[in-house]
């Protein structure tokens, strides 16, 4: 009587054990109905996703390696694609051979496994494989062949135990038929992947019906085989209770996040009435129109606006409700005559941090250039990639390419440490950091006031630039598809740096009553 091979499942909270199971116990586990000749119980297993506590995977890992090494088991461990010789690619025997039939069975006759019994069923297994491949079976069996040889090498001679091949990583294509042909010939197999495409692989083979599918649940991106145990925490617990808790309240709810939960953010800057400013000016991130979380990326709304024009020429009161919208989180600024040029010698040093348009953001961020160390990594990332996008996304008005890098590079490498200090302490689902700059001068915006100000609504800050004048200062070298403009009432000319009040940022939130100027504007 020919064996049967048949895929069980394994349990994974015991996969060491269970993938470790002699022959027989299988057997008796199943009501001892059939006899090691007659029946080969295989495991066939993808395991995907990885534990929230990284050393606690790698220990995982570790640990279920170990213990098939000590079992004895016949065992090939894999962490790369398969290397395969190619022995056969030209072979003779294949010359002028026609039918289906008989490549099947010259491709057969090449299966070098030392059992014999065990020979037949991989004979057999590939019969049925390749008859049900609709085209290319000679290249499709020549793959599984020459794995299936390079595998029984490197398992060694199979006797009564159940040999296993654990395969680590997303494997390719070929890999994947071959590992669905393997458990179909008596191998116990076992592929772990922490990144979910490993799923997809298997997916895509017409061969994986009888796979077993478990997951861990949160992916990540594929990192070396652990070597030696780690030193890995251990969770309380009251500690495990917290997270069980922390993901019931803040997974899947549009309000409700944890403090500082996500690391990344885009800006989309808001089309609002002059009016809905003082509305919105308070209002956490999470409440406003546009605000969105997918992929744990944050989408913040935020305010970049230009405000011209002074109502009723009455100057005084115009700074009184520039004032009034100072927050504790604010950074302002008068703005002044720009003395600050970039020279050739800054263009060299930062050529080695650029092809072109594109920045090389892990280079830039090992280099001396990188005076953020002490931010966090995530946070330092953050400005040098909103850099990019403001290259990519060509709202800087710039005379050359050479020169739109120069400055974006300039500006994202010496942000001031009182932004820093407010980008550092932003959560992107709640208060919006603010700047406000005054500009009560004839001077316009220079290219570098035009890069820092639009670097900082890339960075998702609130911006409101007060122009009394009613004079070009963005529109210089900044698309007026970035910001808004809002005339309140008609330029007031001659009001110099002096006339703008001393502003002192308050310790605590705006008073929401509205001003008489207010009053009378809406």
């Amino acid at each position: 009587m020919a064996r049967l091979v048949e895929q069980i499942n394994a349990d994974i909270t015991h996969l060491g054990q269970d993938i470790c199971q002699e022959h027989s116990v299988r057997l008796y586990a199943r009501g001892g109905h059939f006899t090691k000749r007659e029946l080969i119980p295989v495991y066939f297993l993808l395991l995907t996703g990885t534990l929230e506590n990284p050393d606690r995977y790698d220990n995982f890992l570790y640990e279920l390696k170990s213990d098939i090494t000590k079992s004895g088991k016949p065992f090939a461990f894999i962490d790369l694609p398969i290397a395969v010789p190619g022995r056969f690619d030209l072979d003779p025997i294949f010359s002028g051979v026609e039918g289906d039939a008989a490549i099947i069975s010259g491709l057969c006759g090449r299966i070098e496994i030392d059992n014999e019994e065990r020979r037949f069923i991989a004979q057999t297994a590939l019969g049925e494989m390749l008859t049900a491949v609709p085209t290319d079976k000679l290249n499709v069996g020549l793959s599984l062949v020459e794995r299936m040889n390079f595998i029984s090498a490197a398992v060694g001679t199979i006797t009564d135990k159940i040999p296993l091949i654990m395969y680590y990583g997303i494997p390719n294509s070929e890999d994947t038929l071959f590992l669905c042909y393997a458990a179909r010939c008596g191998f116990d197999v076992l592929c772990i992947s922490p990144d979910d495409t490993a799923l997809d692989m298997f997916e895509k083979c017409p061969f994986s019906d009888k796979l077993q599918k478990e997951s861990l649940g949160k992916t990540a991106a594929v990192r070396p085989f652990p070597k030696a145990p780690v030193k890995a925490k251990i969770n309380t617990i009251a500690y495990n209770a917290q997270k069980e808790l922390d993901e019931m309240l803040y997974t899947g709810s549009d309000t409700m996040f944890r403090s500082n939960q996500f690391e990344r953010m885009n800006a989309a800057v808001l089309a609002t009435t002059y009016e809905e400013i003082d509305l919105l000016w308070d209002e956490e991130a999470k409440y406003r129109t546009g605000f969105a979380v997918k992929d744990d990326v944050v989408t913040v709304p935020v305010i970049f606006a230009k405000v011209e024009g002074v109502p009723g020429g009455d100057i005084k009161a115009y700074w009184e409700l520039v004032k009034r919208m100072l927050t504790p989180e604010t950074y302002f600024q008068v703005k002044a005559v720009s003395l600050k040029n970039l020279y050739i010698s800054q263009s060299r040093i930062y050529a080695r941090f650029h092809r072109g348009k594109q920045l090389l953001i892990d280079e830039l961020m090992r280099s001396p250039l990188n005076r953020y160390n002490f931010l966090p990594g995530h946070l330092q990332r953050l400005i040098f990639e909103k850099a990019q996008a403001m290259i990519n996304d060509g709202m800087l008005l710039m005379d050359s390419e050479q020169e739109l890098v120069d400055f974006t590079m300039y500006v994202a490498l010496n942000l001031n440490r009182e932004i820093l200090q407010l980008l550092q302490s932003y959560d992107f689902t709640k208060t919006i950091p603010k700047v406000i700059i005054a500009d009560p001068i004839e001077d316009p915006f220079s290219k570098l006031q035009c890069t820092q100000t639009l670097m900082l609504s890339y960075l998702g800050f609130d911006i409101l630039v007060f122009c009394p004048t009613c004079y070009r200062d963005l529109e210089t070298h900044i698309s007026e598809k970035a910001f808004e403009t809002h005339t309140i009432g008609e330029p007031v000319f001659g009001a110099p740096i002096r006339s703008v009040p001393r502003m002192k940022i308050p310790t605590k939130p705006r008073s929401h009553k509205k001003s008489f100027l207010f009053k009378k504007l809406f």
